[in-house]
């Protein structure tokens, strides 16, 4: 457990974002200086928190996932194993901050969709999809037929439903993968595919986050069906998005009003609110492994211990980069939205967009834990800082076409089926394990930056260029899960026209 190397990383990740919203707030848009001190000030708890969380997603989170997809995966028992992945992923997925984050966010626009109904259907849908991921592995069933079918079904049904839900289910399906339930469903995956040990096992251990992804996406569009009845447009959207939008805008204000000591006074007192939710969130996962750890893992005393201090760190890590991200990028996200979407010149939001959706994607959690699990599994060829640079190409280009979305207000259909048309066309293409790792990025970059600073940039620079913020902003996340199905899969394709050149030059000499 190295702290002052995560630390390293972390600054690393962050402080870019951090000098990018403060040039902007000094100099193209002027931000209130108290809103300026929060933002600073929710910045050093985010990068602090962001260190604890990750030191103890190596500590608790990764090991114990690992276990238990090892010991299920040994006891042969195929209803247990697949139940076992529904339950799990139910639970996990109910209490993700993450989708609390989207599910009041939709609420809040929208007007007409309840958050709860939103995340208990997103739940059911992660859950099943575990399970689907599970029995793919312990059956050999090639990933790329799984993800055709899910994702076939996936656009004949949000065809038939409004816009509207045709964005946030697939914002549904970005933002569910999270800092909890991402390191947990890949160690599961990590330890089913280890106990096979044939030669397609390493293959096979990752691409449970990006069948997951597909659960959350079904589900909101079927939850469409049922609230509008033929899955034609939710009542008053529109109107009810650009009030909730405008109503939204004004919190910046609010937080920079009392000064610069109230706004630290505000954030001390969100920290008890946020330690109960993250406890809420980390309960289940918690309980889930002590119930496996009494009837299946048995583990030795100082192996539970050092699990139980994992989970520690990641709770106090995730009150910590919460509050951050709550203080921080959602008031200065809207602010700066909304001073650049009233620009003469908005067209500047293009560039923007794409400058920090690069440098937000690696601030991410999960995004370190997944790029960390890849080099690990991959024996290092598949190098860290190589997929993140990956990574933040395929996001900047996400977030500048969102901002496009946002002025000139076209279609998400333009954008989703392009991308998703040729992620599943390079999967012939691609080694199974790049497709594997690529559509797992999709769903691990689209996580709490991207639903708090980036959703929050997009809904005030909506509102400020006169768009509907329930239309034009929703939508983000979902294209911030998209690019990388693409880019990741253009990686892997190198990376096999090198090897084999390489094999040729040694067969030639």
């Amino acid at each position: 457990m190295n702290l002052l190397h995560k630390l390293w990383e972390t600054c690393y990740a962050v402080l870019p974002i951090c000098a990018i919203v403060l040039i902007l707030g000094t100099t193209i848009t002027p931000l209130d200086p108290a809103l300026l001190v929060a933002f600073i000030t929710g910045s050093l708890f985010l990068i602090l928190g962001l260190t604890v969380f990750l030191t103890g997603a190596d500590l608790g989170i990764v090991p114990a996932g690992t276990y238990i997809g090892a010991k299920l995966t040994r006891t042969r028992k195929m209803p247990l194993i697949l139940m076992a992945g529904l339950v799990i992923g139910f639970l996990i997925t109910i209490a993700e901050p993450d989708l609390l984050v989207l599910g009041n966010q939709v609420e809040a626009v929208t007007g007409s969709i309840p958050g709860d109904a939103m995340i208990i259907a997103v739940a059911i849908g992660v859950g099943l999809f575990v399970a689907v991921g599970l029995a793919r592995t312990l059956f050999q069933i090639p990933y790329r037929i799984v993800l055709i079918v899910g994702y076939l079904a996936v656009f004949i049904l949000a065809s038939q439903v409004s816009e509207t839900f045709v964005a946030i289910s697939f914002d549904s399906g970005g933002a569910t993968t999270g800092p909890m339930t991402v390191p947990f469903i890949i160690a599961l995956g990590v330890g089913v595919a280890a106990v096979r040990g044939d030669k397609n096992a390493i293959d096979d251990s990752f691409g449970y986050t990006g069948i997951a992804s597909i659960g959350p996406i079904l589900a909101v569009t079927i939850l469409g069906f049922i609230l509008t009845g033929n899955g034609g447009s939710t009542p008053a959207v529109g109107a009810t998005g650009v009030n909730a939008g405008q109503n939204a805008l004004h919190e910046a204000a609010a937080l920079s009003s009392g000064g610069v000591f109230e706004t630290v006074r505000a954030i001390l007192r969100d920290i008890p609110g946020v330690a109960r939710n993250v406890f809420v969130a980390l309960s289940p996962l918690y309980a889930i492994i002590l119930l496996f750890q009494f009837f299946l893992l048995k583990l030795p005393p100082q192996q539970l211990k050092r699990v139980s201090l994992g989970f520690l760190y990641a709770w106090i890590g995730l009150i910590l980069f919460f509050v951050g991200a709550d203080t921080a990028f959602v008031p200065a996200g809207k602010a700066l939205g909304t001073a650049l979407g009233a620009l003469a010149y908005n067209w500047i939001l293009i560039p923007i967009g794409c400058v920090l959706g690069a440098v937000v994607v690696c601030a991410e959690p999960a995004v370190w834990v997944l790029t960390e699990q890849v080099e690990e599994v991959s024996g290092g060829n598949v190098r860290k800082r190589v997929l993140l640079a990956t990574l933040a190409i395929g996001v900047a280009v996400s977030v500048g076409l969102s901002m496009c979305r946002v002025i000139f207000g076209f279609s998400i259909w333009y954008l989703l089926i392009p991308f998703y048309a040729a992620a599943i066309a390079l999967t012939f293409f691609t080694p199974k394990l790049f497709t594997a790792i690529a559509f797992d990025s999709g769903g691990v970059a689209s996580g709490p930056m991207a639903s708090t600073f980036i959703l929050s940039l997009t809904l005030g620079a909506s509102v400020a260029a006169g768009g509907n913020p329930a239309i034009d902003g929703f939508g983000v996340i979902a294209m911030v899960a998209a690019t990388p199905l693409v880019a990741i899969q253009v990686l892997g394709w190198m990376y096999n026209l090198k090897e084999k050149r390489v094999l040729r030059g040694e067969g030639g000499k």
